[in-house]
């Protein structure tokens, strides 16, 4: 079912009586990106993809966002479907939300994947910034082709030319606004690793042995810090883990709900 919660468009499938999850796609991609995963589990549990204001079809309303005001639109999101403690399920930029959502708000569990507690150096502020100078300059294509060149393993890109050509087709219907605006948010979000050791909630953090954007050590630390913690290295994937290694991630994530 599709509806609108604060310009946010939220997609649900499964029972509502069930447990929930909540899926927070990553930079700069879509709901969609979660579709084969929730085909997966909708039969068991109340799962929840929506769109990322400045994403998709979610509202840009601002070019201003920060990872607090994405964090917002989450709590938006599980007050408005009367969510009772669900787990969160966050990718990349999705991870960074359910991060500081998790400083904000005591959930049931968390799922992170190929994502990252600490804020960026100044060398990855630079990278981000000319990145938005190049898309005011040459558009989103030649930004999105850089990007699929570090974010999908070489053999992936090789494999799937067709998949990579559909997502890219689906990002370029996106408003130039919401990307920009989000490497904006990421480059001034806060460092979340001390809450790290303070999380009393199981976690499931999956990463990929390819993974040139969150490198497999990052999520290692990250793992080491947390009391309840479950860490999945996914082999032949690059950092869009469950597109390139979809059984992997699937079998990853039932384990860890079986475990709950």
């Amino acid at each position: 079912m599709q509806r609108k919660i604060d310009g946010i468009d939220v997609e649900t499938f499964g029972e509502v009586n069930n447990q929930a999850i909540v899926f927070i796609h990553g930079f700069p991609f879509d709901h969609t990106l979660w579709d084969d995963v929730i085909s997966e589990f909708k039969d068991e549990y109340y799962c929840i993809s929506y769109d990322i204001r400045g994403f998709g079809k979610s509202e840009i309303k601002s070019a201003q966002f920060t990872m607090e005001s994405y964090t917002q639109d989450l709590e938006s999101v599980v007050l408005g479907l009367k969510l009772d403690k669900p787990i969160i399920c966050g990718f990349s930029m999705g991870g960074y939300i359910a991060l500081r959502a998790n400083e904000r708000e005591n959930y049931k569990a968390l799922i992170l994947a190929n994502t990252a507690t600490n804020s960026d150096s100044d060398e990855a502020k630079l990278k981000r910034a000319a990145g938005i100078s190049d898309i005011d300059a040459k558009g989103i294509e030649p930004f999105i082709d850089a990007f699929f060149s570090a974010a999908f393993s070489e053999d992936f890109l090789k494999k799937e030319p067709l998949k990579i050509a559909n997502i890219k087709k689906n990002i370029m219907n996106f408003n130039p606004i919401g990307i920009k605006a989000a490497l904006l948010a990421m480059i001034s979000r806060t460092d979340t690793t001390q809450s790290l050791e303070e999380m009393d909630i199981p976690v499931l953090l999956i990463t990929s042995e390819n993974d040139k954007i969150i490198p497999k050590e990052t999520m290692k630390q990250m793992a080491s810090k947390i009391k309840n913690s479950t860490l999945v290295s996914l082999s032949e994937s690059g950092h869009v883990s469950m597109i390139e290694n979809p059984d992997g991630f699937k079998s990853a994530v039932r384990k860890f709900l079986q475990s709950l």
